[in-house]
């Protein structure tokens, strides 16, 4: 007899009529035996063998993929992030390239030539998963720094996004002339890096605060051998404005483009600019 029923549809009707089937007195195993080959179209011999048989649990397959990172490139991934002072992962992908070479120079680490690559090849949300557990260890129990919500979404930018500017593109941030002690009254004073020349600029702020930034920045521009094409600023207060994502501390006239990320250049000035 021709059906319509589908195989899994010919399963779950087994399913129902199995126990009634298995405890029905002969007489009534046929009359349901016949009521199942007229619906589902098996021959008597499959319909019997399917009513008696005891269908087994489906075990859900879990696909298993193998780890193209070992825990030699897991080990030299630990003390490369433990020589980058522990920085995040889209950090450390930017400077892997800088910091492998030089401490395989200088003898303090020396790699198989796989795992440099496994290392040099990991993405930025790789090494962040590859690290989770020794972060986890080294975390101390703290309050969480609330970040306001329009700071959370300035796009970070790390030095190697720069692809090579043109002289007149600056980052720009403020040093704290505090000594040891981080308390109390002093001057900053406002860093400005060219980041194609290194030509520096630095001028003092009394109090830091947006208004004068804003006219410090103006006496500096004044002074630059090149005109200001582009400014790189991190996310302070006396940068960014909270109630919206934009420089606080730069004038709306005449601004180049901005672009916001954890300085660099600029707070890798001598000692001379930091005491």
């Amino acid at each position: 007899m021709k059906t319509k029923m589908t195989h899994a549809m010919r399963m779950e009707l087994a399913n129902a009529v199995r126990d009634r089937y298995a405890a029905a007195a002969n007489k009534d195993k046929r009359r349901i035996l016949e009521e199942f080959i007229a619906a589902t179209g098996y021959h008597e011999k499959s319909a019997i063998r399917v009513l008696n048989s005891h269908p087994k649990p489906k075990h859900r397959q879990i696909r298993q993929r193998l780890s193209l990172y070992d825990e030699a490139a897991r080990g030299a991934l630990i003390v490369l992030w433990e020589t980058s002072d522990r920085v995040c992962g889209k950090r450390l992908k930017a400077l892997l390239p800088i910091l492998l070479p030089a401490l395989e120079r200088n003898g303090h680490l020396k790699l198989e030539e796989e795992i440099r690559h496994k290392v040099l090849s990991m993405s930025a949300a790789t090494i962040d998963r590859l690290l989770q557990m020794p972060r986890r260890n080294m975390r101390t129990k703290k309050k969480p720094r609330v970040v306001p919500e329009p700071r959370r979404r300035i796009k970070m930018r790390t030095f190697a996004d720069w692809n090579e500017p043109l002289p007149g593109s600056m980052e720009m941030d403020l040093v704290a002339h505090c000594g040891e002690v981080n308390r109390g009254s002093y001057v900053h004073s406002l860093v400005m890096t060219d980041i194609a020349s290194g030509w520096t600029e630095a001028a003092p702020i009394v109090v830091r605060e947006g208004t004068l930034v804003v006219e410090t920045l103006d006496r500096i521009r004044t002074g630059l051998p090149f005109a200001l094409r582009a400014l790189d600023v991190d996310n302070g207060s006396e940068f960014v404005a909270d109630s919206d994502v934009k420089p606080a501390a730069i004038p709306i006239k005449d601004r180049p483009p901005f672009r916001f990320e954890a300085g660099h250049h600029s707070n890798q000035k001598p000692a001379s600019f930091r005491h």
